[in-house]
C-alpha cells in the first residue's frame, strides 16, 4: 500500500482459488468445512503431482471414497501389501478409473514411480506407462490417491518431490463442529436436517448462479458488433437479471434460515468443545507409548454412549451437562484401563489441565510453569539455602515472577518477601510430612478463596518446594477438578471387556513383566461355555496354527487366544485384513484375544481397532486387594471350601499379603534387596495349593496342616523366587 499497489481488502485465498459452490459440493461429500480442511482440498483437485494424504483419522479416506464413488463400483481400493497391485492396476490405467492406495506408512514401492513421475510414453496415438517390466496403456483421466494413517510418518525427500504430501490432521475447530453435527442429529435431528436441507439448497443456487454468469461472459465473448443490435443478448440479459434476483432472494432467506438454526445448536456446543478436548488428550498419549493410540472410530462410540446413555432432561442446559459427565466418565474408564500404571495419573492430570485451558481458566503458560518450574532461571544468591535447595528456591523464582490465568495476575508476587518475613512458619511447612495436607503459611484463604484455580495454584507451590510430593498434590488437584471418582484406581472385569467385543473387534491384552491374563480368559470362557479355547503362542513359524485356529473359529464361533504376538508383528499387521473377510461370514460368537508386550513397531491398524487391556499391577494396598477380589477371586470362589469362614480367612490373608509383596516391589532396594518377578500366577498357585489340601483334609477327616500350608507358600511359591538372606526373613515374617 505504501508503494500505491492495487490491493483486494480482505483478500482470502481459498474464495481466490476456489469458488463457493465447489466448496459447498466438498461440504456435501464430507470434506470438514474449516480453512485447513478447504485448502488441503484445493491442493488434493488442483496439485499436478498426485496427493499423499496423511490421514490419521480417515477423514482424506472418507473424503475421496465418497467425491468418487467408482473406487467402491471398480474396486479400486487396494494396499501396498496386495501381492497382485501391479496386475490389480492394469484396467484403472487403461480405462482411466481413480485408484485409492491406503494404509501407506514410511515409503511407497518404487513399483509405483513411473505413475508419480508420470513417466508416460507415447507411442502413435497410444500413451503407455511401464511398471516393473511391463507397458500398460493409460489415459489422461487415471486419478491416483495415497492415505497414510501414521500421524507423523517420515517421508523421504524423493518421495516428497514425486508426490504432494498434504496433512489432513483433524483440528480441534474442526473436530468440535463435526462433533456438534453428530449431536444434533441425535439430539434434535430436525434441525441437522434442517440444516443439510439448506447446505444441499445453497450449494445447487450458489452453483445456477455462477453458471448464469459463466453463460453470459461467453456470450458477451462472442457477440458479433454493437450490444443493442443483437436481439438475442438482450433477451438473455433479461433472463438473467430476473433469474439471478431469485437466486439471490433464495440465498438470502437460506442464510436467515442458517442463522436462525446455528442459534439453536449454539445450545449443545459445550458438548461438542469437551469431546475435542477429551480426544485430543487421548491422541497426546500416543507420545507417551506407541501402544496406545487410538481412531477416531474409537473415540466416538464413545461419544455416541455419552449421548444414548445419559439422562434425558426438559431443559437444554441440564442435558449438555449430564451428556459431559457422562462423557467424561466413559472415555477415562475406556482409556484407563489401557494405560500401565505410571501413565495413568499423566492421563488424568492431561484431561483436568486441558479441560481447564479450554474454560479459559488456564493459559499454556500455567501447564508449562508446573512442568519445567525454574528449570530456565539462573539465580544464584539463595537467601534461604541454609535450608532450601538451590532448586526449589529457583522454582520459587520462577513461581513469583509467573503471571496466572488470563487475567495475568502474580499471585506469588510477594513470596520471596513472606518466607523472608515468616522464615520459620515456612520452614516447618517446608518440613512437614504432608505439606499437601496443611495450610499454607501466609497463602491459605487467599487460595482457598480461588474456586477456579485455586488448586492448580496449590499444586504448582507444592512442586515448586516439595517436589517430592507432587504425584500426591497432583491426585488432589485432579479430584477437585474432574470428581472423587477420577482420584481412586478402578478394575475393569473381563465381562466389561467381553461387552464390548465383537467378532471383528478382539481385546489386545498389554502385558508387564511375569503377568499373564491367561486363566481370566479361560475362567470366563467356562462361564460362556466356550472352554477350552484354542491357544497359540506366538513366535517363529507359528503363524499357521494361528491362521487355523482363526479360521476354524470364525467357522465354529469358537475363541482363539493368541500369546505373546509381539514375536509375529508381520502377522499382526495382516490381521485387520484376517478379521474383516470379504467373501465369508463370521461366526458371531468368534472372539480374538491377543497378549502381547509394548513394542514401538506393532501395527497401527490393529492398535486402533482392539480394545485395549494393561495388565501391571496397580498402586496400592487397596487398590491391589480390590483388582484381586475383582479378577482372581469371587463369590463362588470364596464358597469353594468348606469350612468356609477357615477357607474365607486364609484367602484374604493370602491375598493381603501378595498386595503388599507388589506394593513393596515398587520401592526397589527399600522393598526387597533384589528385585523379583512377584505375579498374580504366584497367588493363583498358592489358592489352588490351599484349596486342594483343605478340600483332602476334610475328606479323609484329618486335621489341616497349616505348616505345610506356610512352606508351600514360604518356602515354594513365592519363597522360591527369593534368594536373598534379608528378603526370605522379612518374607517369613509376612507368612
Amino acid at each position: 500500500m505504501a508503494k500505491e499497489i492495487p490491493v483486494s481488502d480482505g483478500l482470502q485465498l481459498t474464495k481466490f482459488l476456489v469458488d463457493a459452490s465447489t466448496i459447498g459440493q466438498w461440504n456435501l461429500e464430507g470434506l470438514p468445512s474449516d480453512d485447513l480442511s478447504i485448502q488441503n482440498g484445493i491442493m488434493v483437485t488442483r496439485s499436478s503431482r498426485y496427493p499423499l494424504m496423511i490421514d490419521p483419522q480417515n477423514q482424506a479416506y472418507s473424503w475421496i471414497k465418497s467425491r468418487e464413488p467408482i473406487l467402491e463400483e471398480q474396486n479400486t481400493v487396494f494396499t501396498l501389501n496386495n501381492p497382485n497391485l501391479r496386475d490389480a492396476l492394469k484396467w484403472p490405467l487403461q480405462e482411466g478409473f481413480p485408484v485409492l492406495i491406503e494404509s501407506i506408512e514410511n515409503e511407497v514401492d518404487p513399483m509405483l514411480d513411473p505413475i508419480l513421475e508420470k513417466q508416460i510414453i507415447v507411442k502413435g496415438r497410444s500413451k503407455l506407462i511401464k511398471l516393473a517390466d511391463q507397458e500398460f496403456d493409460y489415459d489422461d483421466k487415471f486419478r491416483l490417491y495415497m492415505t497414510s494413517r501414521l500421524a507423523n510418518p517420515h517421508f523421504s525427500p524423493e518421495l516428497a518431490a514425486k508426490a504432494t504430501i498434504i496433512d489432513f490432521t483433524v483440528t480441534q475447530g474442526g473436530l468440535e463442529q463435526q462433533l456438534l453435527g453428530r449431536l444434533i442429529s441425535k439430539e434434535q435431528k430436525h434441525l441437522e436436517d434442517q440444516i443439510q436441507a439448506l447446505q444441499v439448497e445453497v450449494t445447487m443456487n450458489t452453483k445456477i448462479l455462477s453458471d448464469y454468469e459463466d453463460d453470459l461472459l461467453e456470450r458477451l465473448a462472442n457477440v458479433q458488433g454493437s450490444l443493442l443490435d443483437d436481439p438475442d443478448i438482450i433477451d438473455v440479459l433479461a433472463t438473467i437479471k430476473t433469474a439471478s434476483k431469485e437466486v439471490n432472494e433464495k440465498l438470502i432467506e437460506a442464510d436467515e434460515k442458517t442463522k436462525e438454526i446455528n442459534e439453536k445448536r449454539e445450545n449443545f456446543r459445550p458438548v461438542a468443545a469437551r469431546g475435542a478436548v477429551l480426544y485430543f488428550c487421548v491422541v497426546e498419549m500416543t507420545a507417551v507409548n506407541w501402544m496406545y493410540n487410538t481412531s477416531l472410530q474409537q473415540f466416538l462410540d464413545l461419544f455416541d454412549y455419552g449421548i444414548d446413555f445419559s439422562p434425558k432432561a426438559q431443559l437444554p442446559k441440564e442435558r449438555v451437562n449430564n451428556i459431559i459427565i457422562w462423557m467424561n466418565r466413559r472415555v477415562y474408564r475406556y482409556i484407563n484401563r489401557g494405560l500401565f500404571e505410571r501413565d495413568k495419573i499423566t492421563f488424568k492430570l492431561l484431561m483436568a489441565t486441558k479441560i481447564l485451558i479450554k474454560a479459559g481458566s488456564l493459559t499454556s503458560a500455567d501447564v508449562g510453569l508446573l512442568l519445567k518450574a525454574g528449570g530456565g532461571i539462573d539465580d544464584r544468591n539463595n537467601p534461604f539455602a541454609s535450608w532450601m535447595q538451590q532448586k526449589n528456591w529457583l522454582n520459587l523464582k520462577a513461581l513469583s515472577k509467573h503471571k496466572f490465568g488470563q487475567d495475568h495476575s502474580m499471585f506469588f508476587k510477594e513470596l520471596p518477601d513472606r518466607i523472608n518475613r515468616n522464615e520459620q512458619v515456612w520452614k516447618k511447612w517446608v518440613d512437614e510430612a504432608e505439606p499437601e495436607n496443611v495450610p499454607v503459611p501466609d497463602y491459605e484463604e487467599k487460595i482457598s478463596s480461588d474456586q477456579t484455580v485455586g488448586h492448580f495454584i496449590h499444586l504448582c507451590l507444592i512442586r515448586s518446594i516439595r517436589e517430592d510430593r507432587t504425584l500426591l498434590a497432583c491426585q488432589q488437584f485432579i479430584s477437585a477438578t474432574l470428581g472423587d471418582e477420577y482420584g481412586t484406581p478402578v478394575t475393569d472385569q473381563i465381562a466389561d471387556l467381553y461387552e464390548e467385543t465383537r467378532p471383528n473387534r478382539p481385546v489386545l491384552y498389554l502385558l508387564s513383566k511375569g503377568a499373564d491374563p491367561t486363566s481370566s480368559i479361560d475362567e470366563y470362557a467356562k462361564k460362556k461355555k466356550q472352554f477350552p479355547t484354542g491357544k497359540v503362542s506366538m513366535g517363529e513359524e507359528m503363524e499357521i496354527p494361528a491362521m487355523q485356529l482363526i479360521d476354524q473359529g470364525m467357522t465354529n464361533g469358537k475363541w482363539v487366544v493368541l500369546s505373546n504376538c509381539h514375536l509375529s508383528l508381520e502377522f499382526m499387521g495382516e490381521m485387520e485384513e484376517i478379521l474383516f473377510p470379504k467373501e465369508r461370514e463370521v461366526h458371531p460368537d468368534f472372539r480374538l484375544w491377543i497378549t502381547c508386550e509394548p513394542h514401538e513397531e506393532f501395527p497401527l491398524g490393529l492398535l486402533q481397532l482392539a480394545i485395549k487391556n494393561a495388565t501391571d499391577p496397580p498402586k496400592g494396598i487397596q487398590a491391589g486387594m480390590s483388582r484381586t477380589f475383582q479378577t482372581v477371586v469371587n463369590q463362588d470362589f470364596l464358597e469353594k471350601v468348606e469350612p468356609y469362614d477357615k477357607w474365607r480367612s486364609v484367602v484374604f490373608s493370602l491375598c493381603f499379603m501378595h498386595a503388599v509383596l507388589m506394593e513393596r516391589r515398587k520401592f526397589g532396594p527399600l522393598g526387597f534387596c533384589i528385585p523379583y518377578a512377584f505375579n498374580n500366577a504366584d497367588l493363583e498357585a498358592s489358592l489352588t495349593f490351599i484349596e486342594k489340601h483343605m478340600t483332602t483334609s476334610l475328606n479323609l477327616n484329618i486335621p489341616i496342616s497349616w505348616k505345610a500350608i506356610q512352606y508351600m507358600v514360604s518356602d515354594v511359591q513365592y519363597g522360591g523366587k527369593i534368594t536373598d538372606g534379608l528378603d526370605r526373613e522379612m518374607f517369613g515374617c509376612y507368612t
